[in-house]
């Protein structure tokens, strides 16, 4: 009987070691941004955290995706085991506040994945090796989303 104990309770610390730490990230404050982060933390099981720029950004700003300051990020992104990266495109372009946060993160994170969503429903899938790129990191996973009568549909890049 006490072996049995012993093999569970060793059993119990490799599965409470398995439980991963998840953090979405994301940028983008429509209704339909919040919708695709809210479904992701169920799914995940993950942490939010929200990309904010230090000013408001207007129309040029998003059509020519100019640079844009971001406030600093508090967490310790190197303490989480997958980041979900969340964000619209801005006319096709990944907005230049994650790009920014991308820069200012290259060699702290482990594991990515992203989630674009635009509008126009177009997939660019070289948005995603752009930010590989940014992050000299290889992506777990890449997806589009887009909303349908608030049905989210995915669809799955590698």
């Amino acid at each position: 009987m006490q072996i049995f104990n012993c093999y569970f309770f060793e059993f119990s610390l490799i599965y409470i070691l398995v439980i991963l730490m998840n953090l979405i990230i994301y940028y983008g404050n429509s209704k339909d941004i919040l919708n695709i982060v809210e479904k992701y933390k169920k799914d995940y099981n993950a942490s939010i955290y929200e990309i904010e720029t230090i000013n408001p950004v207007g129309f040029f700003t998003k059509l020519k995706n100019e640079m844009v300051s971001i406030k600093r990020c508090p967490l310790n992104i190197g303490e989480f085991d997958n980041i979900i990266l969340i964000s619209e495109l801005w006319y096709d372009k990944v907005p230049s506040p994650v790009i920014r946060f991308l820069e200012q993160m290259t060699g702290r994170i482990k594991n990515i994945m992203y989630v674009l969503y635009n509008k126009n429903k177009d997939d660019k899938p070289k948005e995603f090796d752009k930010m590989d790129k940014i992050l000299n990191l290889r992506r777990l996973k890449s997806f589009f989303v887009t909303l349908d009568k608030k049905e989210i549909r995915v669809r799955v890049y590698q």
